[in-house]
């Protein structure tokens, strides 16, 4: 038996994958979703989507769809700078009883061959909120010389 093998533990993670070439995907506690530039390609860049819930699966399935005028689809807005699209998908949140109490990232999301994009709500982390500085505020600063 080799040191590495009775001393050593293998990670088995491997390298992060760049950002621009892995589908990301978010859920707020709002209800509104993000999706980045990579999956709304792998999508076909839609303008709408339909949004289903699969309770079974507790999993939410995005459907690019042509339809951007049917009282049932979500428009994708661009978010500035764009880095990809959101959805407020508050609606169909409150009706399913998606309420997560932070945002949340999809840890593996997939898409199909017609674009559909698979988020499963029992795979998820949360994000942690980002820092805040301390705007406008006056700091003092002592010293003891």
């Amino acid at each position: 038996m080799d040191i590495l093998d009775r001393q050593c533990e293998k990670f088995l993670g491997g390298p992060t994958v760049p950002y621009a070439e892995r589908i990301h995907a978010t859920i707020n506690r709002n209800g509104t979703m993000f999706i980045n530039r990579k999956a709304h390609a792998l999508m076909g860049a839609p303008q709408a989507v339909y949004l289903y819930f699969n309770r079974e699966k507790d999993m939410i399935i995005v459907e690019p769809t042509l339809a951007t005028t049917s009282p049932a689809a979500f428009t994708l807005r661009e978010t500035p700078p764009i880095t990809g699209r959101y959805i407020r998908a508050n609606p169909f949140c409150k009706h399913f009883g998606i309420r997560p109490d932070t945002t949340l990232r999809f840890l593996a999301p997939t898409t199909d061959a017609i674009g559909r994009l698979y988020l499963k709500l029992s795979e998820t982390v949360a994000v942690p909120a980002p820092a805040t500085a301390s705007r406008g505020k006056m700091v003092e600063c002592s010293s003891s010389i």
